[in-house]
Formats: C-alpha cells, sequence, structure tokens
C-alpha cells in the first residue's frame, strides 16, 4: 500500500521492520493501562452490583498517577453517595409536597361545598323576601356574590328583584349573569 503511494522502501527494509515492532509494543503497552469501553462498562455494572474492590495497580503506571487517580475514583465515589442521598431526600420532599398539594385540593373543595351551601340557604332567603327589600340588598352586595345568589333563583324571582335594581346595577348584573358558565345545582 504504501508502494502505491509513490514511496519506495526496499532499501529502508530493517528500519520500517524495527518501527512496525515499535509500534505494536507500544499499543500493547497501551492496551495494558487503558481499558475499553465495553470492560469499563462490564466492570461499572459488576461494582455497582458488588462491593467495591481495589484494583491492582498496572505494572507500568507510575505510582504517582496510580495515587492521583486512586484519589479521583475515591473522590467520584464520595459524590455519588451524596448524590443518591440528595435524590432520596429530594424524593421524600417531592412525597411530602403531593401529599400536601393533596390535602389542601380537599379543603378547597370544603370549603367550595361550604360555600355553596351558603350561597344555595341565602338564594332562599332573598328568595323569601319582598322583591324591593331584596332588591335594596342586592344593590349592596359585591357583584360576584349578587350574581350567584341571583343565578340560583328561578328565573320569575330574580326577575322581581332586579326590577328594583338600578338600571346601571341591574345591567351590570344581567352581564354577568350571562358570562356565568353554570349557575348553582339546586
Amino acid at each position: 500500500m504504501i508502494g502505491s503511494l509513490g514511496f519506495d522502501l526496499t532499501d529502508h527494509h530493517e528500519e520500517v521492520k524495527d518501527v512496525v515492532e515499535a509500534v505494536v509494543e507500544s499499543s500493547n503497552v497501551v492496551r495494558s493501562v487503558v481499558t475499553p469501553p465495553q470492560a469499563i462498562a462490564a466492570e461499572a455494572k459488576d461494582n455497582s452490583k458488588a462491593a467495591p474492590k481495589e484494583a491492582a495497580k498496572p505494572a507500568t503506571m507510575p505510582e504517582a498517577d496510580w495515587k492521583a487517580l486512586k484519589a479521583k475514583e475515591d473522590e467520584l465515589a464520595r459524590k455519588e453517595r451524596s448524590l443518591r442521598t440528595l435524590e432520596q431526600n429530594l424524593d421524600k420532599k417531592l412525597a411530602e409536597l403531593n401529599d400536601l398539594e393533596k390535602r389542601l385540593k380537599k379543603m378547597i373543595a370544603d370549603a367550595d361545598v361550604l360555600k355553596d351551601k351558603k350561597i344555595k340557604h341565602l338564594v332562599g332567603v332573598y328568595t323569601a323576601m319582598k322583591a324591593k327589600q331584596a332588591a335594596q340588598v342586592i344593590e349592596s352586595l359585591d357583584i360576584d356574590l349578587a350574581v350567584k345568589i341571583l343565578s340560583g333563583m328561578r328565573g320569575r324571582s330574580a326577575g322581581a328583584i332586579l326590577g328594583y335594581v338600578s338600571p346601571k346595577k341591574a345591567a351590570k348584573l344581567s352581564e354577568e349573569l350571562t358570562k356565568l358558565q353554570t349557575p348553582l345545582e339546586e
């Protein structure tokens, strides 16, 4: 192949042979020190199942490099343990937050039911009142509460009350009543 590139190696046969032998020897040294990725993955899988075992120092590796490598390995193991602890704490906090969210949703639902009961009671009270008296009170109520009360009444009762409310307030209440998506269930 080298000959096809225009290099004439006939006079340098011994030199080429020496270079090839040196490359092969150095690649063997590299293989003895560097672990292929598949072997690293298999070893990591085995290490995650079994207790950590002390690896032997390769004969070709300088002692200082070996110590630095071991220090890095120890540091990584410590960080991994720390991360596992943090992950467990986060999982615990997440479970607590989910529990709190469920409790809050239940409290809100209970409050909504209670509020609906109170509004239904007010609907009954205002329906029983004379329209003129109910209109005076409705006129002074918060617009949202007034709309909820009127939406819970029969049309005839609500109409009679709105007849006594000021035209501007009656228009606003009517507008809000049309926006209301779901009236109170009886």
